[in-house]
Parts: structure tokens; C-alpha cells; sequence
């Protein structure tokens, strides 16, 4: 959700800090934003505030996020997440 439009999209990239969602529907840059996702692993809803950093359509439209207080269910999935990269590869 940003300036009252709500948008469908992907995360692509995530960070500490800031998050890279690919989506058709490009808010403007500096707006705030609010974004909801579904943690993976527990099913729970995780819940974003952030600021719009930049946008671009080359080579898909996605945007940047800086985040402003993850909340702790996102500092845990984001624990998650590096711990699956970290894992061997069963192949």
C-alpha cells in the first residue's frame, strides 16, 4: 500500500535493511509504504513500513524499499532466510 493505491508483488532481494519487490504497480520514490507478506516457514504475517528508494522497468518493474523498524517477525525470518542459503546443497 502507498498513497492510498494497493499493489501486488514479489520479493526478489532482502535485507536487513531493505527489501527489492518486483511488481507492475511502481509507487513513486521517497513515498511511504506499508507491505504484508506471509513468512514461509511459520505462516505468519509480517508486517512493513518502509520509503520507497528508487524504482526502475529495466530488465522488470520493481522497486526498493528502505525498511524503518523491522519488527521482530522480520528480523526472524530474515534469520531464516540466510540460514537456508547457508545450507549445504543435498545434491
Amino acid at each position: 500500500m502507498a498513497e492510498g493505491a494497493e499493489g501486488v508483488g514479489h520479493l526478489k532481494n532482502v535485507s536487513r535493511a531493505g527489501l527489492l519487490v518486483r511488481s507492475s504497480d511502481l509507487p513513486r520514490p521517497e513515498c511511504p509504504i506499508s507491505l504484508a507478506f506471509e513468512n514461509p516457514e511459520s505462516g505468519e504475517s509480517i508486517n512493513l513500513r518502509g520509503e520507497v528508494r528508487w524504482t526502475t522497468s529495466d530488465p522488470a518493474p520493481s522497486f526498493g524499499v528502505q525498511l524503518h523498524e523491522p519488527p521482530r517477525e522480520f528480523v526472524d525470518f530474515f534469520r531464516w532466510a540466510v540460514e537456508q542459503l547457508e545450507k549445504p546443497d543435498p545434491d
